[in-house]
């Protein structure tokens, strides 16, 4: 293999490390045709995803995405790890709430690659579980200044307002497309419907009134990893 492949291989694997959806479990060279030459990676990956409806900014951890490019066909397989992440938002009728997030795959990531001009092309398919929810500092409003000693708010107990189930009611789907850039980090981005929550207890009108959607926008900047 020539040096100038390699250049083009290393190209394409940091193009599809931006574009890796979130999977848990990357997928091993048997997952491609038998005899078929696999380039494998692993590389390093900031995602930020805006959530239009709510005018909501969320920015995981960094992840790691770990693949393979089949050298025959171009085809991508791949599966990336994203750590939770937390946000607060104001809810309606509620107030400001903190909640914590996770994704869950439903399938690898598959794609397409242009070993010939870094072009990529990929599809992530997952799901989004809100795994709590809590007021921010829930107090009971002081007592009446009336009294013979006044008495300051009470707190109220930590509760999980969205119990344990509460996810996206079907799959969240996110084609990311974009150039490798060999001189440095690579970008690419994509946009996705938000589709309704279910089973997150009292707030499920509340949640899917403040979140669902179209216009959401998923972006992605891979560097090798170390």
């Amino acid at each position: 293999m020539t040096n100038r492949t390699h250049l083009r291989l290393a190209g394409v694997a940091l193009a599809v490390a931006a574009l890796a959806g979130p999977v848990l479990l990357a997928q091993p060279a048997s997952a491609f045709p038998k005899g078929d030459p696999v380039y494998q990676f692993k590389y390093n990956v900031v995602a930020t995803s805006t959530i239009k409806k709510a005018g909501l900014t969320l920015s995981p951890p960094p992840g790691i995405f770990k693949g393979g490019i089949d050298l025959s066909n171009g085809q991508l397989l791949g599966s990336i790890s994203l750590p939770n992440t937390t946000f607060t938002q104001n809810e309606a009728g509620i107030g400001n709430v903190t909640a914590t997030a996770a994704i869950i795959p439903v399938g690898p990531v598959k794609g397409k690659v242009n070993i010939g001009n870094f072009k990529v092309s990929a599809t992530s398919t997952f799901n989004i579980h809100i795994i709590t929810m809590y007021l921010d500092s829930p107090s009971l409003p002081a007592l009446p200044v009336s009294l013979p000693i006044a008495l300051p708010p009470l707190p109220l107990p930590h509760i999980n307002l969205v119990g344990n189930n509460c996810t996206t009611a079907s799959p969240i789907s996110v084609t990311m497309k974009g150039t490798a850039n060999l001189g440095g980090a690579s970008k690419f981005s994509g946009t996705f419907v938000m589709p309704p929550f279910a089973n997150c207890l009292a707030l499920t009108p509340v949640i899917n009134q403040e979140i669902p959607g179209p216009g959401n926008t998923f972006s992605a900047v891979a560097t090798p990893a170390k």
